[in-house]
């Protein structure tokens, strides 16, 4: 996992003592996004305002597109593995809106001079092969040099426009799902430390590379009101995101969410990303941690994911049955929590 790679590393994860974050914080996002005009589009089902997963594009009655971007540097040492990590976290966003992926494009910025060219070839081969499981293909990209190592996707999927699954759509009395255990950013710092256990590296793994199709079957089968995925913002602060779009406030229970193994003690030994700390200081306004939760839980929180699994909103007489259906797949469903009426946005953490 943490080999060299010609006489580089090609893992760049950041600790708590490396300084910024290479992620953009939500505060400085919004502070970017402030004072640009919002697109006023009658075709544009979902967009920017609510921070949705990817854009939805009405094309007719029956047919819209689905479209979202999303790369980043290295997270891991094998090229191949980083490649399928980055495209399966792409192609999350279009599941997220209910869609199927039909085709992507590659985005890559890449330093020639410093990497043997096998490694880039690694790297798009590792992609591609996540795509193929997706039933997408690869219509092409584009690639410039750069002194580090970014790579991702552009990806079109395609949907119903009345099928649509927003962030926003939760309901009063809904039960929270989530379909994959949290704390990949503190365990691939753990893994870069060589504190992962073998067990611990083998559940990361799986939650770094299963695909999000599960859902898919069920969304015309239960009342699933809402949904997202948990990526970079951490799980609070796609909470937040999903109880503010929906008008409601969330309360979260925390003994139910699903763990990667150790990552509780790694948080405690302070193996916790920079971006975490970007998190916390983006949403700590929004989120109250009753008395009882563990300093290591709040920080899980605010850890940002790649790949992660869905946040939904779902009917609380179905919920149950849901969890159980989608635990059949390759995901696994918990029910950890509910959205109740009260501020717009607010996150109530229980141990």
């Amino acid at each position: 996992m943490t080999e060299s790679i010609g006489n580089k590393q090609l893992l760049t994860v950041n600790s708590r003592t490396s300084g910024c974050s290479a992620k953009i914080s939500a505060a400085e996002l919004n502070a970017i996004l402030s004072d640009l005009p919002k697109p006023i589009c009658k075709e544009l089902i979902a967009g920017i305002t609510n921070f949705e997963d990817a854009a939805v594009y009405k094309i007719s009655e029956e047919l819209a597109i689905v479209q979202t971007i999303d790369f980043f540097p290295p997270i891991l040492s094998d090229p191949f593995l980083f490649g399928q990590v980055a495209a399966n976290n792409a192609l999350s966003d279009i599941y997220a809106m209910g869609a199927k992926p039909i085709f992507a494009l590659n985005v890559l910025s890449f330093p020639t001079c410093d990497y043997p060219l096998d490694t880039v070839k690694s790297i798009l081969k590792g992609g591609l092969d996540q795509m193929g499981k997706a039933g997408a293909i690869l219509a092409g990209g584009h690639s410039i040099q750069t002194p580090e190592i970014l790579y991702g996707l552009a990806v079109t999927g395609l949907i119903n426009p009345r099928k649509v699954l927003t962030n926003g759509g939760a309901r009063p009395g809904d039960s929270l799902l989530i379909t994959k255990p949290i704390g990949t950013g503190i365990a691939l710092i753990g893994l870069k430390a060589e504190s992962l256990s073998a067990k611990g590296q083998k559940v990361l793994m799986e939650v770094l590379t299963t695909l999000n199709d599960g859902l898919l079957p069920h969304l015309e089968r239960f009342p699933i009101h809402a949904g997202t995925d948990v990526t970079g913002y951490g799980l609070a602060g796609h909470l937040h995101e999903m109880a503010k779009a929906s008008g409601l406030a969330c309360k979260l229970n925390f003994s139910k969410v699903p763990l990667i193994p150790e990552v509780s003690q790694l948080a405690n030994e302070g193996l916790v990303p920079a971006a975490a700390y970007g998190n916390r200081n983006s949403f700590q306004k929004w989120v109250s941690f009753k008395e009882g939760i563990e300093l290591a839980h709040e920080d899980l929180c605010f850890d940002p994911q790649t790949a992660g699994g869905f946040l939904l909103a779902v009917e609380n007489e179905k919920a149950e049955e849901c969890c159980a259906a989608l635990s059949k797949t390759s995901m696994t469903a918990a029910i950890i929590g509910s959205f109740e009426e009260g501020q717009a946005g607010y996150v109530e953490v229980y141990p």
